[in-house]
């Protein structure tokens, strides 16, 4: 898989506008009522000021739009929404913050390139996850292939983001951050990876569609049928 060396505004440009440069981490908390099933979680950003700011108010925006379904929700929903809000309004420049969450990731916060091998490992990750379940099949068929798109798939990495892994940022984000350090092979290579992941238990489920498409398009590339 061929890479093409970067500056750091060329490889760590927002993942969301591609134009302005990374600036800013911002988590957003959020509810779902479903009747009388609540989901509550968390969606971690990482972009420019502007880009960031906009997904931290949107999820304030589902929230008021979806929230209310269940009776816990009811109660939770109105202080995440103002919470959101106002981590919203202060969203700024946070050049620590967001060399904390590169280093998480397993990204140089000062890089000549990206650390492809870390970014594949947490895609895997969030191919896995995207519906909920984590299955051994889903599993062993990244640990079987990974090593032939990524280089040195850290397997034992892959198996700690899926037991202890509770912010990983958007499977888009990480895969625009490849988006111009892989050429056109390396990028089929990583969709064909990530497909056989998501068949790997015999169904594909429309989240793991949806998670394909997303991520074909931040890669610059269409997504299998």
């Amino acid at each position: 898989m061929s890479h093409s060396s970067g500056q750091i505004g060329d490889v760590y440009t927002c993942p969301y506008c591609n134009n302005r440069p990374l600036e800013a981490v911002a988590t957003a908390p959020y509810v779902r009522g479903f009747v009388v099933v609540m989901l509550f979680g968390s969606k971690s950003f990482i972009g420019c000021v502007p880009c960031v700011r906009s997904r931290v108010l949107g999820e304030a925006g589902w929230s008021m739009l979806l929230g209310w379904f269940s009776p816990k929700s009811l109660i939770i929903n109105p202080f995440l929404i103002a919470y959101n809000l106002f981590r919203g309004v202060l969203v700024g420049a946070n050049p620590s913050s967001v060399g904390k969450k590169l280093r998480a990731l397993g990204l140089p916060d000062q890089p000549s390139f990206v650390n492809v091998q870390a970014v594949g490992v947490a895609l895997a990750a969030s191919m896995i996850l995207a519906d909920g379940e984590v299955t051994e099949e889903e599993i062993a068929t990244a640990e079987k292939a990974g090593d032939g798109v990524f280089e040195g798939f850290d397997e034992a990495g892959l198996r700690m983001i899926l037991q202890h892994g509770k912010d990983i940022p958007p499977a888009e984000d990480l895969a625009a951050m490849l988006r111009n350090v892989l050429d056109n092979e390396g990028k089929s290579k990583v969709m064909v990876f990530l497909s056989e992941i998501a068949m790997a238990d015999g169904n594909v489920s429309q989240e793991e569609r949806d998670m394909l498409q997303r991520i074909a398009g931040a890669l610059g590339v269409q997504a299998a049928a």
